[in-house]
Order: C-alpha cells, then sequence, then structure tokens
C-alpha cells in the first residue's frame, strides 16, 4: 500500500477490532437489512470522534447501496418517500449540531444508550400501531434523520413505524428503505464535506474497510436468502440481543 494511505490508518489492534466490527455489521446489514450501524457506531466510538464514526458508516452504507438502485427503482412508493424524507431534513442539522456541541464521550454514551434502548422495543415485538398521516409520518423522518446524524443509526425510527403497515409489502418497503437512507446519507455527508469534516484519513479508512464490508453484506444476503422464515426469525433475535448487550456494554464502560 503507498505510505500516504497507511499513515491515515489506525494502529493494527485498533484497525483489527475495526475490521471485525464492520464485517459483523455487513453481515447483520446483508441478513436483515439494518443494524450495521446501531453495532458499529458505539464501538467505533472508543477509538475516533463522533464525527468520524458518521463519516466512516454513511460512506460504507453509501457506497454498498449504489448497486442497488437499479434492482430497486420499480419498486419505490416515491410520494412515500417524500413525505418522509423532506422531515428528515429537518433534523440532521440538529444532530449534525451536536456532534460540535456535545463533549464526545457524553455524545458516546447517548449513541450507546440509543441503541440499547431501540434494540430493547425490537426485541419485544413492539412496532408503531397508532395513526398514520402527515404528522406522524414527519415525526418519523425527523427522529430518522437526527439519528442518522449523530450515529448513521436512523434505520430503527423507520422500522418501527411502517413495519406494521399492512398497505405497505416487503418489496416497497425495502425499496423505501433503500431510497430514504440513500438521501439522508447524501444529505448528511455535504454539510460536512462543505465544513470541512470530511478528512483524508476519514476516506482511507472507508476505502480500507470497504472490501470486507461488501463482502460480509454479500454473505449475509446469501444467509438471508438460504435459510427459512423461522430460522430468519431466529437469527434477527440473535442479532437484537447482541447488539442490546453492544448498547448495554459500551454505555456503562
Amino acid at each position: 500500500m503507498p505510505e500516504a494511505f497507511l499513515q491515515h490508518l489506525p494502529a493494527l489492534p485498533a484497525f483489527s477490532i475495526l475490521a471485525l466490527v464492520a464485517f459483523a455489521g455487513g453481515v447483520m446489514r446483508g441478513f436483515s437489512g439494518f443494524g450495521s450501524g446501531l453495532l458499529m457506531a458505539p464501538v467505533y466510538a472508543f477509538v475516533m470522534t463522533p464525527t468520524d464514526v458518521v463519516v466512516i458508516i454513511l460512506l460504507l452504507n453509501l457506497i454498498t447501496t449504489l448497486p442497488l438502485l437499479r434492482e430497486m427503482r420499480r419498486d419505490v412508493r416515491w410520494p412515500m418517500v417524500w413525505r418522509i424524507f423532506l422531515p428528515s431534513l429537518l433534523g440532521v442539522p440538529v444532530g449534525l449540531a451536536m456532534l460540535h456541541l456535545i463533549d464526545p464521550e457524553i455524545m458516546r454514551k447517548t449513541v450507546a444508550a440509543i441503541v440499547g434502548v431501540l434494540a430493547a422495543f425490537m426485541l419485544t415485538g413492539w412496532v408503531y400501531k397508532g395513526r398514520r398521516g402527515l404528522v406522524q409520518d414527519s415525526l418519523a423522518g425527523w427522529t430518522s434523520g437526527y439519528m442518522t446524524a449523530i450515529g448513521g443509526i436512523g434505520g430503527p425510527p423507520l422500522v418501527l413505524y411502517l413495519l406494521s403497515d399492512r398497505n405497505l409489502p416487503q418489496a416497497a418497503f425495502r425499496a423505501f428503505c433503500l431510497m430514504f437512507f440513500l438521501f439522508a446519507q447524501i444529505f448528511t455527508l455535504v454539510p460536512l464535506s462543505f465544513t470541512g469534516a470530511i478528512t483524508a484519513g476519514q476516506l482511507s479508512l472507508c476505502a480500507a474497510l470497504l472490501p470486507l464490508y461488501l463482502v460480509a453484506n454479500l454473505l449475509g444476503a446469501a444467509l438471508h436468502r438460504r435459510t427459512g422464515p423461522q430460522h430468519q426469525a431466529r437469527v434477527r433475535r440473535i442479532c437484537l440481543l447482541f447488539l442490546l448487550a453492544v448498547g448495554i456494554v459500551t454505555f456503562v464502560i
């Protein structure tokens, strides 16, 4: 590898941990469609700043999402995407402001607590079953945009909100998540780039992790295709238990 590339990478022990967590997060994302940011954010916060965590996670997910766009376009319900995405733009600057205003240690514990709480909610099987309309869509979008900006963990609010919608087929749900987070990731990274928050070190680390992360996503997707519904539910529960443990441990330490 070029020396200019190597000088931006963390020391080998830390990089090995980052790579292992990225691989586990990639498998989880490929299998269940979510969870990589929830796993990676609280662990990565131990060895890098909150801004670095957000940039690395969003870049990895953005790059690995692009190849899926052509496959998903026909299933996208665009009015629904805009109803939820546009309010998320109001949550992104609030989250980005927190990255700069709040002490990194407090931010790390905040992300860990959010991960633990969301994992606990999803373990109980709880999903939103109340009214749906402009107010509810806007609140779900704002919350997801805010959580994307503070740690790249904006998936669960939308999963909890939309999963019980019987008018939304699985293919449309997956396509919505793909397009929503593509836009959310771009509109979070763009202001960060304008402020100089995206650095050569982040790009180098992302490039080093990307091949492993991509393979992990493909492996997770293959595992999902080869397992039946009963085994899929069991694996998802194991993943959520693991996320709950990560949230608790990284909050306490």
